[in-house]
């Protein structure tokens, strides 16, 4: 299937799922927290958990996912009470449709100490932009931070829309990525620097084509989201989650990986998770990479950074929508100071 085919599967698949939510958040006070979580990072929900940041509130865990629309998809059918990690511009591609939702808290980003980057295998003939055309590149979901940064790269190397559409995606459990390279079912992959690090200490040898900071500098990427109906029918429940997730961003940013992982791994084991360890422990880049690492806070930059890509795809219109419609910092007390 061509890339164009995957996007207009992925937007129907979205447009179908929002357009069927008719529920709304839980009437009273909230104190269950229903959420879901990915496999082979620290989930700074769950930390938040472990660290006792939740006060009074209790986690319960419904799936995993590889990738945040798909969990906003969730989220907005009321399945879930909180998202996961989403890119924020596919958090504005949704307010855009006029689904209520907001992010709230910063939750990963890139910088010097993290990033993702498009990689293929060492020795591989693709060197450079152009010759990606007519090849297959995996990312963890459509229409998110990967497909974002690859257009936009792309783009600046010169090449045209239609040849952009000749670049064809393919989504992959992150990780699969490395056995689906080995196996050339995919020519490249986006994948972050953990997972880089992790592949190459077992003896697998990439190279990097760009890096995402390479292309858009450092940035925050996305966070956690939630709906406007449950922020403000449960504004104290709101504001110990939110808070308690801005509190965990910034334990990882203040102490070193041992020591996050030594609370987090012990937080998977007593809940039942054992399985879920070495993946976290191989893949895990030891911070969160936001660019408000005190705070978690969200700016208008972190959605105003991807409404022109949005605006040249034609899902938003980007003199319609203000980066202030998509997030708020109201809940996050850490964000006041």
């Amino acid at each position: 299937m061509k890339r164009a085919l995957l996007a207009v599967l992925a937007a129907l698949l979205t447009v179908t799922s929002l357009s069927a939510c008719g529920g709304s958040a839980r009437g009273g006070t909230t104190t269950t927290i229903r959420y879901q979580s990915s496999v082979g990072t620290v989930d700074v929900l769950q930390l938040a958990d472990a660290l006792d940041y939740l006060d009074g509130l209790t986690l319960e865990k419904v799936g995993d996912v590889t990738g945040g629309p798909q969990s906003v998809q969730a989220l907005a059918s009321n399945q879930i009470d909180i998202s996961a990690s989403c890119f924020f511009g596919a958090v504005a591609q949704v307010v855009a449709t006029g689904v209520p939702v907001e992010a709230v808290v910063s939750t990963y980003g890139s910088n010097d100490k993290i990033s993702s980057s498009i990689v293929t295998l060492e020795g591989s003939p693709i060197a450079d932009a152009r010759d990606l055309i007519g090849k297959k590149i995996a990312v963890n979901t459509l229409g998110a931070n990967a497909e974002a940064v690859l257009d936009t790269w792309l783009e600046q190397e010169g090449l045209t829309p239609d040849e952009i559409k000749q670049v064809t995606l393919v989504p992959l459990p992150p990780l699969n990525m490395i056995q689906a390279l080995q196996e050339h079912q995919v020519d490249a992959a986006s994948i972050q620097s953990g997972s880089i690090k992790a592949a190459e200490s077992t003896g697998v040898k990439l190279q990097v084509l760009v890096k995402d900071t390479d292309v858009v500098g450092d940035y925050s990427g996305g966070g956690f989201v939630m709906q406007t109906k449950f922020l403000k029918a449960n504004p104290e429940t709101s504001h110990t989650l939110v808070t308690g997730v801005a509190k965990a961003v910034k334990y990882i940013e203040s102490h070193s990986r041992d020591e996050v992982l030594k609370v987090y791994t012990k937080w998977l084991t007593d809940h039942g998770y054992d399985d879920y360890v070495a993946a976290v422990e191989q893949n895990w880049g030891g911070t969160t990479g936001v660019a408000t690492p005190d705070t978690a806070a969200i700016s208008d930059q972190d959605i105003s950074i991807w409404l022109d890509w949005l605006g040249s795809r034609g899902d938003v219109d980007p003199d319609e929508i203000s980066p202030s419609d998509v997030y708020t910092n109201d809940y996050n007390d850490l964000a006041k100071g």
